[in-house]
């Protein structure tokens, strides 16, 4: 498992709202949509950057899953 990329489900309208949220984080992360229709999100950061990746999903200000069986 490539531990510098984690998938993220969430409701489609806080797609964007991800991307803000971690470019306030001198881009923590990179977000690509995977699956707009399922809400599926990549975040693609550093293995060294992987658990605070963990704490900013977690605290969002909406529901997000992070997907630990997701392939694309």
């Amino acid at each position: 498992m490539d531990k510098s990329i984690m998938y993220v489900q969430l409701e489609p309208k806080y797609i964007t709202d991800l991307n803000r949220i971690f470019e306030g984080y001198e881009y923590l992360a990179l977000v690509s949509t995977v699956d707009n229709k399922k809400a599926i999100v990549k975040l693609r950061g550093t293995p060294d950057t992987r658990p605070e990746m963990e704490k900013v999903v977690a605290h969002l200000p909406f529901p997000a899953k992070i997907l630990t069986d997701f392939a694309e």
